[in-house]
């Protein structure tokens, strides 16, 4: 539990080290209406986390028509309903508590997310790149490209091409609950990838490689840049993978 701007907000820790090292930690955003213990139930990171020696943190939004039901303020999506929550100070509040208090690396903190947790990661990277080591965001996309990250961060997209929520040609949602929460339209991916390319400092020219439904696009990092890495699913809908 932490309290940020006068609200109390918490998060679940999995698998922090216990020896006094210091170990990565790999912050997992719920989407729309889930919480942490939806997200640590169906995202499999518990074991992954503990097969691999990471710490899992699944972070949790504000909740809004019932205590079980959670969001983020991406700025443009359930922004409303959550009050305006100020989700910057709560990662940034979170993080320094996960490195003081439970053994986190500083340098090792990466950040992912499904739908709209994966627009928070978005939001988050773009304002606090230099807190974080990577970030992948699923099954979602990016609102607007006003603000540049301040510095290259390792970028993987995962996506998919049958998503009727979070279309990978941008625009408003086919889901109608979901449109009347949107103030915006998403941006399309093409246009996304496009964004981190050039935020990212990556090679222009693209390695593609196709596996049955799956199409990964790698753009190398150049000269004191990142990689930017995007991994389409052809028969991908919306969810986690």
């Amino acid at each position: 539990s932490l309290m940020v701007g006068g609200r109390s907000r918490r998060a679940r820790v999995v698998n922090a080290p216990t020896d006094g090292a210091k170990r990565p930690a790999v912050l997992v955003l719920h989407g729309g209406m889930g919480s942490a213990k939806v997200m640590q139930a169906n995202s499999g990171f518990d074991r992954v986390a503990r097969a691999e020696g990471f710490m899992a943190v699944y972070a949790e939004g504000t909740s809004f028509a019932g205590d079980e039901r959670h969001a983020w303020n991406t700025g443009y999506l359930l922004r409303r309903q959550v009050q305006d929550a100020d989700d910057i100070a709560y990662f940034d509040a979170l993080i320094e508590r996960l490195i003081s208090e439970h053994g986190a690396d500083p340098e090792r903190v990466f950040m992912t997310g499904g739908s709209n947790g994966g627009m928070m990661t978005f939001v988050y990277a773009v304002a606090r790149p230099e807190r974080l080591a990577a970030i992948a965001p699923v099954v979602a996309a990016m609102f607007t490209f006003e603000t540049r990250p301040a510095a290259p961060l390792p970028i993987l997209l995962i996506n998919g091409a049958k998503d009727e929520e979070v279309p990978v040609e941008g625009g408003m949602s086919r889901n109608p609950l979901v449109r009347r929460a949107q103030e915006a339209p998403y941006k399309p991916l093409s246009e996304i990838v496009r964004f981190w390319v050039e935020s990212n400092r990556s090679a222009a020219e693209a390695k593609v490689e196709r596996m049955g439904t799956l199409t990964t696009t790698v753009h190398e990092a150049g000269p004191d840049g990142a990689t930017t890495v995007s991994i389409v699913d052809s028969a991908g809908g919306h969810g986690w993978p």
